[in-house]
């Protein structure tokens, strides 16, 4: 992470995804890849960092989040805290996530891995007679 000149912040994002591998949420886009963080540069409409723009995780739950809205309400008390990196605009975010996302496209392999046992967990008859 050193190379990149990571913020404490935007350090949370690469610990939120390696964290993801850990405990094995991790999914799939529709190119069959790893999704751990899906990174979404979202505007700030209110508080202290009000026109601002924060990158946060839109990977909640198991699930893509997409909708602004809802990626501020889950986030809102992170943001406020300064928990995730904020940005004078939206590109600059978005340029800065694609840089981070460099270190989650370093380690796709541990992802797949994770994947490759979400898929033998849920298929053991059919991995027991040899059948992927």
């Amino acid at each position: 992470m050193a190379n990149l000149n990571l913020t404490p912040a935007e350090q949370n994002i690469v610990k939120y995804h390696r964290r993801s591998i850990e405990t094995g949420n991790v999914g799939r886009d529709e190119k069959g890849r790893p999704i751990t963080v899906y990174s979404s540069t979202i505007y700030i409409p209110e508080g202290k960092y009000k026109g601002k723009f924060a990158t946060v995780p839109g990977w909640v739950n198991n699930k893509v989040i997409k909708n602004e809205d809802e990626l501020y309400k889950t986030w809102k008390s992170d943001i406020d805290k300064g928990n995730w990196p904020i940005y004078d605009s939206g590109p600059l975010g978005g340029k800065r996530a694609g840089e981070i996302h460099q270190i989650m496209d370093d380690e796709e392999k541990q992802a797949r891995d994770v994947m490759k046992r979400q898929r033998e967990m849920k298929r053991p008859l059919l991995n027991n007679m040899g059948i992927e």
